[in-house]
C-alpha cells in the first residue's frame, strides 16, 4: 500500500500547458467526411518541448505540433478525461497513458472539457480545466505596432515615460508606411498556400501542497526538464502560441517578460490610485470650500 504520510509545510510544483492545435485538412483528403475542414489534437502535456529533431514529434498527427511534451506527466498523472461536443460518437475520451492527447477532425469550435486524474498514492482529487478549441486564426491587433511595450523596459523612469506614450494620441503613418506595411503582408500570405497551424496552448503549474511522501519522492526524483533560454524552432511552425501574442515555443524569455508585463500593471495601478487619490483631495477641498460659502449665507 502507497504510503500516504503527508510532508507537512512543503510544497512541490510542476509545470504542465493543456490546449490544442489544429490545420487545414486539404480537400482531395475530406473524402469520409466533406464539411471536416479541419484536424485538430487537444493534449495535456509538459511545458518543455523536445528538441527539434526528437523522435515524439514523428508521433504527433500535425506537422506544426512541436509544443511541450518533453516530460513524461504519468509520474503524476494517473489519466485525463476529454470531454467533447455530443456530436462526436464517444464524446467522453479516456487517456491513461501518455501522450495524454487525443486527435479528431472538424469544422465547429466548441469548449472542451479537461479533467486531470492524478496517481493514487498522490491522494489529491482530480481538477477540471477548460479550453477552447480554437479553429480559426487568430486576429491580429492593427494598433499593437503604434504601441512599445513598456513592460520590456528596465527602469521605473522608463516605466513612466512609455505610461505617458501610450496615454498620448495615435501617431498618423503617412502613405509610403501603409504601403510597406500592406507589402510585408503579401508577401507573408504568398509563403504559403495554406494557412499556419492555428494554436491555442496555455501554461499552469500543478501545486501540490504538502504532498505524500511516496509522490514528494517520485517528483523529486523525476525533477522536469528547464524551459529553454530562447525559442529554438522556425517561427513558421508558431506565429502565436495564445491570445497574449507570444511566437514559438515556451521559453524562460517568454517568462520574463510575462514577469516584466506583470510589473508594468502593478506600476500602472499605483498611479492609477495616486491620481484617484489626488482627485479625491481636490474634490473634498472644493467641497469644503462650498459648505463654508454656504454658511456665509
Amino acid at each position: 500500500m502507497a504510503d500516504k504520510r503527508r510532508m507537512r509545510g512543503i510544497a512541490i510544483h510542476r509545470p504542465i500547458i493543456y490546449g490544442s492545435v489544429a490545420t487545414v485538412i486539404p480537400e482531395e483528403e475530406r473524402i469520409e467526411n466533406p464539411s471536416h475542414n479541419m484536424r485538430w489534437t487537444v493534449a495535456v502535456r509538459s511545458a518543455t518541448s523536445p528538441p527539434p529533431d526528437s523522435e515524439i514529434f514523428k508521433t504527433r498527427k500535425i506537422q506544426d505540433d512541436i509544443l511541450g511534451g518533453q516530460d513524461d506527466l504519468s509520474k503524476f498523472i494517473r489519466k485525463v478525461t476529454f470531454k467533447l461536443h455530443e456530436s462526436y460518437p464517444n464524446h467522453i475520451r479516456t487517456i491513461d497513458r501518455e501522450p495524454f492527447e487525443i486527435s479528431e477532425t472538424g469544422w465547429g469550435e466548441f469548449i472542451i472539457l479537461i479533467k486531470i486524474f492524478f496517481v493514487t498514492e498522490s491522494g489529491e482529487k482530480p481538477i477540471q480545466i477548460h479550453h477552447p478549441l480554437k479553429l480559426h486564426p487568430w486576429i491580429e491587433n492593427p494598433l499593437l505596432p503604434l504601441f512599445k511595450t513598456p513592460w520590456l523596459d528596465q527602469t521605473p523612469d522608463d516605466l513612466l515615460k512609455a505610461s505617458e506614450s501610450i496615454n498620448s494620441p495615435i501617431p498618423n503613418h503617412n502613405h509610403t508606411q501603409h504601403s510597406n506595411v500592406e507589402n510585408s503582408k503579401s508577401i507573408e500570405m504568398t509563403e504559403s498556400p495554406f494557412p499556419p497551424s492555428i494554436h491555442s496552448w496555455q501554461y499552469d503549474e500543478i501545486v501540490f501542497t504538502e504532498p505524500t511522501e511516496s509522490l514528494y519522492q517520485k517528483l523529486i526524483e523525476s525533477p522536469p526538464t528547464p524551459l529553454p533560454l530562447n525559442n529554438r524552432f522556425s517561427h513558421h511552425y508558431v506565429k502565436q502560441i495564445g491570445s497574449k501574442g507570444e511566437s514559438g515555443e515556451f521559453t524562460l524569455e517568454i517568462e520574463k517578460n510575462e514577469y516584466k508585463k506583470l510589473n508594468w500593471s502593478n506600476l500602472k495601478i499605483l498611479i492609477e490610485i495616486d491620481k484617484l487619490r489626488g482627485k479625491l483631495i481636490r474634490d473634498e477641498r472644493e467641497l469644503a470650500e462650498l459648505k463654508r460659502e454656504l454658511q456665509v449665507l
